[in-house]
């Protein structure tokens, strides 16, 4: 009986106790109110950090730009000048910014780049080393190359010339696989060496410098960016333009910086008057140098083997060429056959209206 009565009991308080509203701290402590603002603090400064954008995006947005991403989110971006791994060695646009940002058609047809890519070779990508560049970065390169101020055109444009990227209309790409990784195209990005010079690539070739899988990786890249309305420059197999310069400077604003001002100065330049010495219109020509020496000789000298020489001064030096081409093919073709003459030494220097110019400028100034 006494079981009984005691069970009865705690069943009854479990009733009681259960059945009861669960209690509600009207006035919470100071330690829960800071745990709240804590909380709440962090979400927000999340939230803030999401917002913030570099300086060199902003710019590029309020020039009219625009993310390719936004277009096509399957391309794939590695900034080469957003990192330290770079031909310079340092960075030169910002580590938080790795979009690739072009003028409106220019991000469509790399849009459609892609799609033709993808359509024959479902697990490849394109992926962007480089894109929009400000002239103010391309300076930075010119001052910060470590080679003396005669090598530098060698390596680097001129920013005095200007550049197809400083417009939003060139795209600096390559292809990669289903695990991200890089075709083989021969050279890494930005090579200096002639491997990676397109118009060299059937010479390469015959030499054995360069494979049948290193080309048709190339041939794949350029099928897909032609056929989307870009085309290549000779000296680099990773370049492709949209337009032509003449066409850009009417088309398109140039992008000159690549922080926002301190004060009130230029980001963008309407209009664009082509930044030559004097305004001159762009004359090239390509000539095979063959010698390079302290002493003058005559350009009938019994040594040039009947060629017509022409003789230039440049960095105190007397300097001999052969030839007067117009493209860079052209130049090629001659230097063979000026190598073939027996000559220990010939190269090819690009001229502009008599001036001795970078051959990549010459090939930014052609194009």
């Amino acid at each position: 009986m006494q079981k009984i009565i005691c069970s009865i009991i705690l069943l009854l308080t479990f009733f009681f106790f259960g059945c009861q509203n669960p209690v509600i701290e009207k006035n919470p402590s100071k330690n829960n109110l800071d745990s709240i603002k804590l909380e709440n603090d962090s979400t927000i400064a999340k939230e803030n950090e999401k917002a913030i954008i570099s300086e060199i995006e902003q710019i590029m947005i309020s020039a009219g730009l625009i993310n390719v991403n936004s277009l096509d989110s399957t391309i794939k971006v590695d900034l080469k000048y957003s990192t330290k791994n770079n031909f310079i060695g340092f960075v030169l646009y910002d580590t938080n910014f790795n979009a690739c940002y072009l003028q409106k058609s220019v991000a469509e047809k790399l849009a459609n780049a892609q799609k033709i890519l993808c359509d024959s070779m479902p697990n490849y990508s394109l992926i962007v080393y480089d894109a929009t560049r400000p002239l103010s970065v391309q300076q930075m390169m010119w001052d910060s190359i470590k080679v003396s101020n005669k090598e530098r055109p060698k390596y680097v444009s001129n920013p005095k010339y200007g550049s197809l990227h400083n417009f939003g209309a060139a795209v600096d790409v390559s292809i990669v696989d289903a695990n991200k990784k890089p075709l083989d195209m021969g050279t890494p990005y930005d090579s200096f060496d002639e491997l990676a010079y397109p118009i060299m690539e059937k010479e390469n070739f015959e030499k054995g410098l360069l494979s049948e899988t290193q080309i048709n990786n190339r041939k794949l890249l350029r099928y897909c960016m032609y056929k989307a309305g870009f085309f290549n420059i000779q000296t680099e197999w990773w370049h492709f333009n949209d337009c032509y310069r003449k066409e850009a400077r009417k088309k398109y604003a140039m992008i000159l910086n690549h922080k926002l001002p301190k004060e009130e100065q230029a980001l963008i330049a309407e209009n664009v008057v082509e930044p030559t010495p004097e305004n001159k219109e762009v004359n090239i020509t390509f000539q095979i140098q063959i010698l390079a020496v302290k002493k003058r000789y005559s350009v009938d000298d019994k040594m040039f083997k009947g060629l017509k020489v022409f003789m230039y001064q440049h960095n105190g030096m007397y300097k001999y060429t052969t030839g007067q081409m117009t493209n860079i093919e052209e130049a090629y073709v001659k230097r063979t056959e000026i190598l073939e003459l027996g000559f220990d030494q010939a190269f090819i220097a690009a001229f502009n209206n008599g001036e001795r110019i970078g051959i990549k400028d010459a090939i930014e100034l052609l194009n």
